[in-house]
């Protein structure tokens, strides 16, 4: 090359650069919002009560202390981040009505669904803010896709979901944005949602973890957390001019000033707390108390009230899990064994009252329940026969079954409630009778959970709450058991049950759904490592006389208190309830206790009734 040719190349060599960049640095062609038909939907009623009263302060209870103020990463997905996620961070774009199952507005007012099925355009509610006053804007929805997708976050769950789930999520303006998923969904508004993360307070480098362990962040709920004190509370207090305060379906809800959860670690504590006064609300876990221990001074005299709600709304996963990476769950005799040892009937009975109803299916409650299910039953015989069949035939000094090999029939349960350990012991001695050693250790709530997450455990006991609708996918995928931290906690997974799973996700005819959910069930039930326990379709709880509630108590889809805070403080009536404790003065008890609004007692009975009829 000339002298000349090079010098006009490091002439030009900027001028072509400056002018590329220019080009990257262009916004995307605008899109043409006017061809845009938006839906939305005013109609359905307020989810609460327009006449609920403003203030006052609820106290009730959690069973350990935080591990993390976070959302997304290590330790997020503990009890506390269920009140995060209600209260203050976790809103939908358009949620579903708890009563109608009508798609409303909520972080967006409008919305439109292309008809590719994962194209969805969301109009945001120009009023939204964030706590420190900031606009909340499209950006903010733009941020919590790459936060998703960061592996700086160390939450491997979330970086597979925003790999499967998102196509892109882009700012078309300050308040219009676009989701595309990746693939064509038959419920989009539900599988492509995602939430808003403060841009101009969240950064994404290395390090997020314990940059954000105890960060207190701006949110868009109606709380902030205001308070906290390291193993025994924290406060959250209501945003008095919160942004969404007076929307039409927001009426009536986040009614108290502040929240104050207290750390107590044992049911039984909660429980003397409350009848004591010093708790506003208090779920009754278990048939024992609720049939044994509930006539003390504030139930008889009206300081309290005790109601059972029948709710509608599926019952997630509860039972024994059983650690597939852990040799002796890697027999499927042996597991078997353990589910033909497993009593239901003598359980319920003996200690519960016979106040439950045994579950089968691992999508209890949902439309993609297999009902052709039946569970394995307690039978000695037929266990006897699997752990022969496992190698354990005979019966070493302790009276342990052992196998060729000497090892032992024996595991450890490890579970986090002192409330299941009367039945834990039932179910222990029960399985000693017969040749198998179930040691029982009981761990903090925290510790148990997050062991489970973590795969350190041999058995242990499984809970989750569902959605609407079942989530197969982060508990059976195979690529999540590959890694730890994640609800495949069984570590189970087969290409199979992948390819069953990747039919509910995303094929678009309902019946194909159903019939893969339903082989799927199957699977899951042939393979015995997940022993369903019982199902509750209601909610017991005790709350103070000063503690008001709509008519319906909760709406239909509740599963617990932290879901819809519906109820309200009357301030009359808690100077009344004061007055009255002072006095030993009796309000008069309240002897209405079960609640069906919703009519699922009397179509569960008919189902029962209809089964026994056959």
């Amino acid at each position: 090359m000339s002298a000349h040719a090079r010098s006009l190349t490091r002439l030009l060599l900027p001028v072509a650069l400056l002018a590329l960049t220019q080009v990257l640095l262009q916004p995307a062609a605008a899109e043409d919002l006017s061809a845009i038909d938006w839906v939305t939907n005013h109609d359905d009623p307020p989810i609460g009560d327009p006449v609920a009263k403003k203030g006052g302060t609820f106290y009730t209870s959690m069973t350990s202390y935080p591990l993390t103020l976070r959302v997304v990463g290590p330790n997020s997905n503990d009890a506390f981040a269920g009140w995060k996620r209600a209260y203050t961070m976790s809103f939908s774009l358009v949620m579903r009505h708890p009563t109608t199952d009508n798609y409303i507005p909520m972080m967006a007012t409008h919305w439109l669904v292309q008809s590719d099925g994962r194209t969805i355009y969301y109009k945001l509610d120009p009023d939204a803010r964030w706590s420190d006053g900031q606009p909340l804007t499209a950006a903010d929805y733009v941020h919590t896709w790459h936060m998703l997708q960061s592996e700086n976050i160390v939450d491997p769950s979330f970086n597979q979901y925003a790999r499967d789930y998102y196509e892109e999520v882009v700012e078309v303006e300050p308040y219009v944005l676009k989701v595309v998923g990746k693939v064509e969904s038959w419920r989009p508004l539900d599988m492509f949602d995602i939430w808003a993360t403060p841009k101009h307070a969240v950064t994404l480098e290395e390090g997020f973890p314990e940059r954000y362990n105890s960060a207190v962040l701006p949110v868009q709920g109606p709380y902030v957390l205001t308070e906290q004190v390291v193993g025994q509370y924290v406060v959250f207090s209501r945003l008095e001019d919160w942004w969404g305060r007076d929307k039409h379906y927001m009426q009536g809800m986040y009614n108290v000033d502040q929240i104050h959860i207290r750390v107590i670690d044992d049911n039984d504590r909660a429980f003397d707390f409350f009848k004591k006064g010093e708790l506003s609300y208090y779920t009754v876990n278990t048939a024992k108390k609720w049939a044994e221990e509930m006539d003390f001074d504030a139930i008889r005299k009206g300081w309290a009230h005790r109601k059972r709600l029948f709710v509608d709304y599926p019952q997630g996963v509860y039972g024994f899990a059983m650690n597939l990476e852990k040799p002796i769950f890697q027999n499927k005799d042996f597991r078997k064994a353990v589910q033909h040892l497993f009593n239901f009937d003598e359980i319920n009975t003996k200690l519960m009252s016979s106040a439950y109803y045994q579950q089968v299916s691992a999508f209890t409650g949902t439309e993609y329940e297999n009902r052709d299910l039946v569970p394995y039953g307690f039978d000695p015989r037929k266990a006897r026969a699997h752990l022969q069949a496992a190698g354990y035939k005979k019966r070493g000094d302790d009276g342990i079954l052992v196998n060729a090999e000497g090892q032992r029939a024996s595991f450890t349960l490890s579970y986090g409630s002192k409330g299941l350990e009367r039945h834990m012991t039932v179910v222990k001695q029960t399985f000693q009778r017969f040749g198998v050693e179930m040691d029982l250790r009981l761990l903090e709530p925290g510790t148990a959970f997050r062991n489970g997450l973590e795969r350190e455990y041999e058995m242990t006991i499984m809970s989750r709450t569902s959605g609407l609708y079942p989530s197969p996918y982060q508990y059976f995928a195979t690529e999540l058991k590959q890694t730890k931290n994640n609800n495949n906690v069984w570590a189970y997974g087969t290409a199979h049950t992948d390819s069953l799973i990747d039919v509910y996700r995303f094929d678009t005819d309902k019946q194909h759904r159903v019939a893969a959910m339903y082989e799927l069930d199957a699977i899951i039930q042939d393979e015995a490592f997940y022993v369903p326990f019982w199902q509750a379709p209601f909610m017991r709880f005790l709350y103070v006389d000063s503690l008001v509630f709509p008519a319906s108590f909760f709406p239909k889809r509740t599963q617990g208190m932290t879901d819809w805070q519906v109820f309200w403080i009357d301030a009359d009536r808690d100077t009344r309830l004061q007055e009255a404790m002072a006095a030993e003065r009796s309000l008069g008890e309240d002897t209405v206790v079960d609640v069906d609004p919703y009519l699922v007692k009397d179509r569960i009975e008919a189902a029962l009734r209809a089964a026994a009829a056959r």
